[in-house]
């Protein structure tokens, strides 16, 4: 059974409870994480990229619209349905890009349906992406092909992306985290750079470089002696 992975933020404990029964009857719903605080959102959101976000809009410590409008910012894709109290919000929820606007109390039968349409949702995805890397960008995502990304660079707590056909993307996730999404041909070169493998074609020793050959372009990089070892067991 396709399950969708959500996150529940609302700051009264009792609506989150009403919430989490309805989905432990559903048998579809995998809870990441159960928010009370909205400023806790946006680092849970980086950190477990969930199919949906569950979002109630007056919150202590920050209304959940200006909340979903930073959000938006540098995440327009993933879907979010307001659980609220209150109806006046409706307008600018709908601004948003919202999937869904859900009133309380929150009628079963509307969120199965809603539900439905998201598994239908995330499965016509994975079809659609199945042989595609899903890298998070600024404003969403960028679906690659692992042939045909060349490299990840550490820029702070940021990572640049570049394709072998040139393109640069800047992703909020940091180097080490990207890099538990990528196949085994690609390789950590040195402390600032990951290296897609299947683009090497020399490597020199004496002077701890390799040279990277694509498009009919030659490139040029700094590897470590611990790169060096790992590559040459993986292509013996």
């Amino acid at each position: 059974m396709e399950k969708l992975n959500v996150i529940i933020a609302d700051d009264e404990p009792d609506a989150i409870e009403v919430l989490r029964n309805i989905f432990i009857d559903f048998g579809n719903i995998n809870i990441l994480e159960e928010l009370t605080s909205p400023l806790k959102v946006e680092s849970a959101l980086n950190k477990f990229a969930p199919d949906v976000l569950f979002l109630d809009i007056e919150m202590q410590g920050q209304n959940g619209l200006s909340l979903l409008e930073n959000i938006r910012q540098y995440n327009f894709n993933t879907p979010v349905i307001y659980v609220t109290a209150y109806n006046k919000y409706m307008k600018e929820a709908i601004k948003l890009n919202v999937f869904s606007y859900l009133l309380k109390p929150v009628d079963r039968h509307e969120l199965a349906e809603l539900i439905e349409k998201l598994i239908e949702l995330k499965q016509s995805k994975n079809i659609l992406h199945s042989n595609k890397l899903r890298l998070p960008i600024k404003g969403g995502y960028v679906y690659l092909k692992p042939e045909d990304l060349l490299l990840l660079e550490a820029e702070g707590n940021y990572t640049r992306l570049k394709t072998i056909d040139g393109e640069e993307f800047i992703s909020s996730y940091n180097m080490g985290r990207l890099y538990e999404k990528l196949p085994n041909t690609f390789f950590r070169i040195n402390r600032g750079c990951i290296l897609n493998g299947d683009f090497i074609y020399k490597i020199n020793k004496c002077s701890n470089s390799c040279q990277v050959r694509t498009n009919g372009k030659e490139m040029e990089f700094e590897v470590s002696n611990t790169f060096i070892t790992e590559f040459n067991r993986a292509t013996k």
